[in-house]
């Protein structure tokens, strides 16, 4: 009997997901729209998962479908964000950022968690993500079911994958999560793949061989491509005003810390850490010169753009 009743169930589930995918592609041209409107690629399920996220990201009945109103919504989004790449989708709306390389790459669903209200981070923690690229990034962070907010790709393009009002998984901390938003740095870590990044054109990377972190001296890694540096500030930036971030970081005697951080790790610093700051576990961000970018970006006369 319970068989029976689960086949049933499971047959009305397969029939509700071919009608939306059929009512999406009727929709689709009577409108003229894409699924990458929406982040994706084609009309499926997962285009479905990705606009009952827009519908609820906009105050719509989260139904997957496309009707005319989710269409409306969607198209004058679409109008706005094409004026200008530079935006960051901050509680379900586009907020201009000053960078000129921007992509908006939503993760799909279940790999954050969403969070209905307006959320107040104090914190932003900064990874790298051992990858060769953001797109690769992002498949391993769907792959493993977690997330981040921000991926720096190589060439400096901020490629967002979270609304910043989501809450990541990104710290193995559930505090943290809930206090902060993370940024990767795309960067592959060892230098055996030097090589790999220049036959695709981006150049040699910096190789760090002082990186000290809990205490311990690394073997010389891949360090960080200046324009991913400027991107990195930038959004540091933008992110302490729209969420009223301090720039700050650990320090002690004026340098910075990079061991665990106990205010961090309680998830109750107001400010910018590294991973190595939250667990003796990791050691990312090695070699970012933290404290510098931190001290640079709270000089007056200090433009981004110069």
């Amino acid at each position: 009997m319970f068989t029976l009743m689960l086949k049933k169930l499971l047959s009305l589930v397969l029939q509700m997901k071919l009608y939306r995918i059929y009512y999406n592609k009727k929709s689709a041209k009577k409108y003229g729209w894409t699924p990458n409107w929406f982040g994706a690629t084609k009309f499926d399920s997962y285009l479905i998962d990705r606009v009952i996220e827009f519908q609820k990201a906009h105050d719509l009945q989260p139904d997957g479908l496309v009707g005319e109103l989710t269409y409306r919504r969607a198209n004058t989004n679409k109008e706005a964000f094409s004026k200008s790449a530079s935006r960051i989708l901050c509680n379900g709306q586009f907020v201009s950022i000053d960078w000129p390389k921007v992509k908006i790459d939503l993760l799909k669903g279940g790999t954050y968690k969403e969070y209905d209200n307006h959320r107040t981070p104090n914190m932003i923690v900064t990874h790298w993500d051992v990858c060769l690229s953001a797109a690769s990034c992002k498949r391993v962070l769907e792959k493993r079911n977690i997330s981040t907010h921000f991926v720096i790709d190589n060439d400096g393009t901020i490629v967002q994958l979270l609304d910043c009002n989501n809450i990541g998984w990104h710290a193995g901390n559930r505090k943290v999560n809930s206090a902060s938003i993370g940024i990767d740095f795309s960067n592959a870590y060892y230098t055996k793949y030097q090589k790999t990044y220049v036959e695709r054109g981006h150049g040699e990377r910096p190789v760090l061989t002082d990186s000290i972190v809990h205490g311990i001296k690394l073997k010389p890694h891949l360090g960080y491509y200046p324009q991913q540096i400027w991107a990195y500030k930038v959004l540091l930036e933008f992110l302490s005003s729209q969420y009223d971030i301090p720039l700050t970081c650990p320090t002690k005697k004026n340098k910075l810390v990079t061991d665990v951080y106990s205010p961090a790790v309680s998830g109750s610093y107001n400010g910018v850490v590294c991973h190595y700051h939250l667990t003796r576990k990791k050691i990312d961000t090695a070699g970012l010169e933290l404290d510098k970018i931190i001290n640079e970006l709270n000089e007056p006369s200090s433009d981004l753009n110069n």
